[in-house]
């Protein structure tokens, strides 16, 4: 594309050197500027006829889409040297500007493509790869921690579906990582296609589809799917970067005939099943094979267009070894005849396998995740596909600035210790972490180098579960479980937020709350639970009693007056207050 880049900058100087030239009438210009023309005709001859291969669409569309637009600029600039009158030339000459605007735009856009394509090629080791993925995935959605990209993730697919967004359901990251994955190196729009596509068919009849997860075989399939997936698109861009000799060639055959297999009989199943096409029990249908699976599948066109890229007839040779390994690709011999395939062609096979099946994988998720307790993904599933947590914090801690970042994981807790970037709150920092916390986990521990020293920050990991679902529970934009939060957790030893403060805080919303009558009663109980939990029995009481006094106007007690009262003095006193 560079090149390309490079070429079509040296022609444009060519051409609008010749434009002038005609305009001006000079001697032997009409013939330069027929020839500069030709060289954009042949340019476009030459784009034209190159390949669409994955990994390389980007650049083959990029190249395409800028090609046609200057094409079109040079109609207009033509026929601008042609017009009959200068107001005429100039309308052309209006429109050659717009479409050449036009070609940088498209030009830009797809070069972002290849330069992400360029950051996943440059990097040689899978852990590296998932996080040159998850980077970009940050900067495309806009998040600013990996919490915040799991819900901006989750978003994305509700809009691919068209339905409200299912958040919380845990699967927020390995969606970033997946369409991250298709936008570098496939077809984006496919991968879409087929999420929506095969939600909608999973969806038909849930109850058939429920009948898979009673086998205790089907989420460890379908974790196990999800690692080959993510390992074969590993591979096969080390294969992209590194070139593909012979014995290199040999593992990609083994890859296609693995995403058979595995991923491709499990969709298979699934569909099938959903479809109401197969009705024995899950354990027996995974005993069948993978290639009359996908078959059967493939002669339903509502399926087929989900199942482009398993080659069957490649897994077939290569399980009776018909397949003949040359220095520029494949030559495949079964029954029915015989096939050769060049290395571009394989890889741009397995790059579309990866696309039918992460993209069906997804539509799978979240069709289950409709039903009652049928959760394919948690919040920690990144490690099913071969990504460590140290990993996975360093990336999403490294994209809010941190900096010397080292995890201790222990049995039932996790201690963080980093540098926090300058002026950073650490309770934002351990937001931060919170979406990666597995469920085992109890205690979190955050030891950050600040500018004044190290300081420590933990607590219970419970309390951090609120935030992760951007559904405000509890209706007051997150108050109850923010004060909730500060309260329990201690700072280099203390609360993070003393009594006074809490006091303060509740008492104000106490007394908000009051002017609203009876209505207020259920928020007036949720802040006298969060007392009792934060074990304070006077602010407890003294919103029982602001309760009874809502029921019962000015004919309460005076008593209870008396200790509704409280909850006026502490919201009136000026408490200061520094956030951590």
């Amino acid at each position: 594309m560079e090149m390309l880049v490079r070429r079509l900058e040296a022609w444009l100087y060519r051409f609008f050197a010749a434009v002038r030239s005609a305009s001006q009438a000079l001697p032997g210009s009409d013939e330069t500027l027929r020839d500069v023309v030709q060289e954009l005709v042949n340019e476009r001859a030459l784009v034209s006829a190159a390949v669409r291969h994955r990994p390389y669409l980007p650049l083959v569309d990029g190249a395409r889409a800028c090609i046609e637009h200057l094409v079109e600029t040079v109609s207009s600039y033509l026929s601008a040297l042609d017009a009959p009158t200068p107001l005429e030339a100039q309308r052309h000459a209006d429109v050659a500007q717009k479409r050449m605007d036009a070609s940088g735009d498209v030009l830009g856009m797809h070069m972002e493509k290849v330069n992400r394509l360029n950051e996943l090629l440059e990097v040689d080791s899978f852990q590296d790869q998932m996080a040159v993925l998850l980077q970009q995935s940050m900067v495309e959605l806009g998040a600013t921690d990996l919490t915040e990209l799991s819900v901006l993730a989750e978003t994305e697919v509700a809009r691919i579906l068209g339905i409200p967004p299912q958040y919380g359901h845990g699967g927020g990251l390995q969606f970033a990582l997946q369409r991250a994955l298709m936008i570098a190196h496939g077809d984006e729009n496919r991968f879409e296609c087929i999420v929506k596509g095969s939600f909608e068919k999973f969806s038909r009849n849930p109850e058939l589809l429920s009948s898979l997860t009673v086998s205790p075989h089907f989420k460890s399939d379908y974790e196990a799917a999800i690692l080959d997936l993510f390992d074969a698109s590993s591979q096969v861009t080390q294969a992209v970067n590194d070139g593909i000799p012979r014995q290199v060639g040999r593992s990609l055959v083994d890859i296609a005939a693995t995403l058979v297999e595995g991923a491709g009989q499990l969709v298979a199943i699934s569909l099938l099943t959903a479809a109401g096409q197969k009705s024995r029990p899950y354990d027996k249908l995974r005993q069948d094979n993978a290639t009359d699976l996908l078959r059967s599948a493939r002669t339903r066109p509502a399926m087929e267009d989900l199942l482009g890229g398993f080659n069957l007839d490649l897994r077939t040779a290569q399980a009776h070894r018909m397949v003949r390994y040359l220095d520029d690709g494949v030559h495949v011999e079964i029954k029915s005849g015989s096939r050769s395939l060049s290395w571009g062609e394989l890889i741009d096979e397995i790059i579309e396998t990866c696309e039918s099946a992460m993209g069906c994988l997804v539509g799978l998720t979240l069709a289950l995740n409709q039903l009652d307790n049928m959760n394919l993904v948690d919040a920690t599933n990144y490690r099913s596909f071969g990504i460590s947590p140290a990993v996975m914090l360093s990336v999403g801690m490294s994209g809010m600035g941190c900096q010397e970042i080292f995890l201790e994981e222990h049995q039932d807790s996790w201690t963080v210790h980093l540098e926090a970037p300058e002026g950073s709150l650490l309770t934002v920092l351990v937001g931060g972490i919170s979406a990666l916390i597995p469920d085992g986990v109890e205690t979190l521990t955050l030891n950050a180098k600040r500018e004044d020293g190290w300081h420590i920050l933990s607590g219970p990991v419970s309390l951090l579960r609120a935030f992760l679902d951007p559904v405000d529970r509890d209706g007051d934009n997150y108050g109850l479980a923010a004060a909730r939060f500060q309260r329990v957790w201690a700072y280099d030893g203390q609360p993070c937020v003393t009594a006074a403060q809490v006091r303060c805080w509740a008492g104000r919303q106490a007394i908000d709350a009051i002017s609203g009558g009876m209505r207020s009663v259920p928020k007036l109980r949720a802040l006298r639970a969060f007392a009792v939990e934060v074990e304070d029995p006077e602010l407890a009481e003294s919103l029982s009693a602001a309760i009874r006094y809502v029921r019962l106007g000015d004919s309460v007690e005076h008593e209870v007056g008396v200790v509704v009262a409280k909850l006026g003095t502490w919201a009136s006193t000026e408490i200061e207050y520094a956030p951590i």
